[in-house]
């Protein structure tokens, strides 16, 4: 329920669900093109991420774009679900700021990606 709610959060924002939008395909066609001798149409992966009946992909990109798509989707989950949890912490005085954050939940300063 709460990856729903998370989900909607990111849909209803124009703003980030185009910045998700834009991130999921370069992540698409960057992972196609390091692995296939033929580059994959970034065109046709966005309209298949704006419709999955679009787009001039083949059945294997068609798997592959979802697959990838998937991830990413969940980058974006735990991404809002970090920054809510580091807004938080800020209000209730429980770190002084994103710093902090981050040197509580990543002493080595790496971003957080929880699944």
């Amino acid at each position: 329920m709460c990856q729903q709610m998370i989900d909607r959060f990111i849909e209803e924002d124009l703003s980030l669900s185009a910045r998700r939008t834009v991130d999921t395909k370069r992540y698409i066609v960057s992972r196609w093109n390091a692995e296939h001798a033929t580059p994959m149409d970034e065109d046709a992966v966005i309209l298949f991420l704006c419709d999955e009946r679009r787009g001039a992909l083949t059945d294997e990109q068609r798997v592959f774009a979802k697959e990838r798509q998937v991830e990413m989707f969940a980058c974006y989950r735990s991404m809002v679900t970090q920054l809510l949890l580091c807004g938080e912490m800020m209000r209730l005085h429980m770190v002084s700021g994103p710093e902090d954050f981050l040197r509580v939940f990543s002493p080595t300063g790496e971003l957080l990606i929880a699944s």
